[in-house]
């Protein structure tokens, strides 16, 4: 596989995340309320689901290596038991996703303000804006997780637009750096 080729896969598929992270936020903008139920309810099945295979996995091995499988009853049954406060306790957990989206937009900042700096080092002219975009992204996400606004819903739709604004950032930074290494493959080397 060529350099060409290396960097044409990377660009797909860090537009096509890119792309999946704006979806994302798209149904978070428009049905806040059902996808932040449906989004419980699944992690919470999953939960239960895991922890059961873990269990019963437990309880089905030979014992022949007994340090192999020792942590599967454990973290089986703290498995199920999440699963099951997700399932019967939506609103406390629910409670908490304002706290996790906020520290992954901070998190979504601090990369982006490390590919803005590798772009300055790369040449590429905007890279003040990616840098600014950065810098906004984690202040998105520390006001996220400083004031939820109030409502569950109100902070999923700024969830959203955050996304949304992540895979925008994306695509741009990606088409970028694609632009800029074109320009570097065409011009003659010395």
């Amino acid at each position: 596989m060529n350099f060409q080729s290396v960097c044409k896969k990377l660009k797909e598929s860090w537009i096509f995340s890119a792309i999946v992270i704006i979806v994302l936020g798209l149904v978070l903008v428009l049905f806040p309320a059902a996808t932040l139920s449906a989004i419980n309810y699944i992690m919470g099945g999953l939960a239960i689901a895991m922890g059961v295979i873990r269990t019963v996995r437990y309880f089905k091995q030979d014992h022949t290596y007994p340090y192999l499988f020792q942590s599967d009853l454990v973290v089986g049954l703290l498995s199920v038991g999440f699963g099951i406060f997700m399932v019967s306790q939506p609103v406390k957990v629910l409670s908490l996703l304002p706290h996790v989206f906020g520290i992954l937009m901070v998190g979504f900042g601090v990369g982006g303000i490390l590919r803005a700096v590798d772009a300055k080092k790369a040449g590429i002219s905007y890279w003040g804006v990616l840098l600014a975009l950065s810098i906004l992204s984690i202040v998105l996400g520390w006001l996220i997780m400083a004031n939820p606004f109030g409502t569950m819903e109100t902070v999923t739709i700024v969830i959203g637009a955050g996304l949304i604004y992540q895979g925008v950032t994306d695509i741009v930074t990606v088409l970028a750096v694609a632009k800029r290494i074109t320009q570097w493959k065409n011009t003659p080397q010395q």
